[in-house]
């Protein structure tokens, strides 16, 4: 089911003091992220011709703590299926498969065409939705939209 995210793994090999925390996927291509606690840093690791590229980045938190650990065994719910529960026409989506408070969850980011940001989250373990919103893109320019938690943060 997840055989791109394992083959890319494979080719990154064991991240020294690090453990995996997403995958993100977007344009048909996978971006793992790993998260190093001693440095409280994002290590992403993503394919450019053909080689593996990686990039360190901050992580933007209200309050510092470390990231939940992405156990992928725990994902029974193929990102397709979760797709077909999608209520909003789209060509493109933003997909991250993350742990957001202790559950596995295939959270898939939308801009419709009637510019509004549809968010969908579903548990990646049984295949229940766990939310769905859908906001006017205005709205984002007094408030910063989170990517990673599919919401808007103050």
């Amino acid at each position: 089911m997840l055989d791109e995210v394992y083959a890319l793994m494979r080719e990154i090999g064991k991240v020294k003091n690090a453990y995996l925390v997403s995958c993100f996927l977007m344009n048909k291509e996978w971006r793992i992220d790993y998260y190093s606690p001693k440095e409280h840093k994002i290590i992403t690791f993503f394919k450019q011709n053909g080689k593996i590229q990686s990039q360190k980045d901050e992580i933007f938190q209200k309050e510092q703590k470390p990231l939940e650990e992405l156990k992928l065994e725990k994902v029974k719910i193929h990102y397709l299926e979760a797709f077909d529960k999608i209520s909003v026409n789209a060509d493109s989506f933003i997909t991250i498969l993350q742990v957001i408070d202790h559950v596995t969850v295939w959270n898939i980011t939308v801009l419709t065409q009637e510019f509004k940001v549809y968010n969908l989250k579903i548990n990646a373990e049984n295949g229940e939705t766990m939310s769905e919103e859908e906001e006017d893109i205005m709205n984002f320019k007094k408030e910063g939209f989170d990517l990673k938690k599919g919401r808007i943060s103050s």
